[in-house]
């Protein structure tokens, strides 16, 4: 997959996450699903969007990125400080936010060469493959289609439900 698909993912991932945020009713954001609620989904990935252009400037440098070391523990670690660091429990503003957080990565993301996104500097990812730029952006896309998924069926059980 070309880098440039990989942007394309990742905006229309991003894209379908906030439409399924957006669906939920202000209770529904604050109702607990799988043990988060859709509030703090929204919360944990506002600081993964900054925390990807720190990672993308590792990598380039030819440098791990921090949040490797938190792999093990599938990034629970990380995840719980940002959420906690994200306390409003407004959609609007929790949203707003997100948007803001996905413009710098995106900002980031454009001011990088093309040839710079697939480019190994000789960074291993946890799992021995070559860490690049690109692979960050699908990484992310990827974690909004796991949330979208799981916003929407958790969604779908409380329709029927009410």
């Amino acid at each position: 997959m070309d880098a440039s698909h990989s942007l394309h993912l990742l905006r229309s991932s991003y894209d379908e996450f906030t439409a399924s945020v957006q669906s939920l009713t202000d209770p529904q954001f604050l109702e607990t699903m799988d043990g988060w609620t859709p509030r703090d989904v929204v919360a944990h990935l506002i600081p993964w969007n900054r925390f990807m252009i720190q990672a993308s400037k590792s990598i380039l440098a030819g440098e791990a990125p921090a949040y490797f070391v938190d792999a093990p523990n599938d990034y629970a670690n990380i995840n719980a400080a940002f959420v906690e660091h994200h306390s409003s429990r407004a959609k609007a503003v929790l949203l707003q936010e997100l948007a803001s957080s996905m413009q710098e990565f995106d900002e980031f993301i454009g001011s990088l060469a093309s040839s710079e996104l697939s480019a190994s500097h000789g960074v291993s990812h946890c799992s021995g493959e070559p860490a690049t730029v690109a692979k960050i952006i699908r990484s992310l896309a990827s974690d909004y289609e796991h949330h979208t998924r799981q916003i929407k069926g958790w969604a779908a059980t409380r329709q029927k439900v009410s």
